[in-house]
């Protein structure tokens, strides 16, 4: 009876220690929970990608259609005639002038008058922004005397009625009227840059 029991006493111990040693391995199978170097337990929103806002779209040249123009008599001197070729924008948004352009006279039917422009460097040609309603002007400068095969009788070339007005740096013309008469030596001008008006 007593190895009996001694023989119940060992068999459980095996038993405990067999079931102390499995869960051992149970225990040391789990894996253990780690974070990623990469990840972020911050609830935060994402930084801003760049501080810098977008830029503008650029200012474009006045075009033919953007403008309009009118001529103020500038002055009279003994065979000459001074006149400023005036533009306007008479459009909505901002555009840019700079330089001379293009000059074409014309005559009441619109046939083109030979128009020999001559380009004068005062003021030096700037960048002008001409904002809605906006003006810049140039001087046209020019003889009604006779010159050279000129008939030194009636007019000395046809009589003009009209400009046709070309922005700087553009294709297309614009319409201006004109009430001066002719400009004598083969339709000489001279005319300045455009400046502020």
């Amino acid at each position: 009876m007593a190895r009996h029991d001694r023989l119940c006493v060992i068999a459980a111990l095996v038993l405990t220690a067999t079931s102390a040693c499995g869960a051992g391995q149970n225990a040391a199978s789990e894996p253990t929970p780690t974070l990623s170097p990469t990840t972020s337990t911050s609830s935060s929103p994402p930084p801003p990608t760049s501080g810098v806002a977008a830029p503008s779209g650029p200012v474009t040249n006045c075009t033919a259609d953007l403008l309009t123009g009118s001529v103020e008599t500038m002055g009279a001197a003994a065979g000459h005639r001074s006149v400023v070729l005036v533009v306007t924008n008479k459009s909505n948004r901002t555009c840019t002038i700079k330089g001379f352009g293009g000059l074409q006279l014309l005559t009441a039917t619109r046939e083109q008058i030979p128009t020999n422009a001559e380009r004068n460097l005062d003021p030096v040609p700037t960048l002008i922004r001409l904002n809605p309603g906006g003006e810049a002007g140039k001087r046209l400068h020019w003889t009604v005397v006779a010159t050279g095969d000129e008939p030194t009788t009636g007019p000395c070339q046809p009589v003009a009625s009209a400009i046709n007005v070309l922005p700087p740096d553009e294709t297309a013309p614009f319409e201006v009227d004109y009430e001066f008469g002719s400009v004598c030596d083969h339709g000489k001008l001279e005319t300045s840059a455009y400046y502020p008006h």
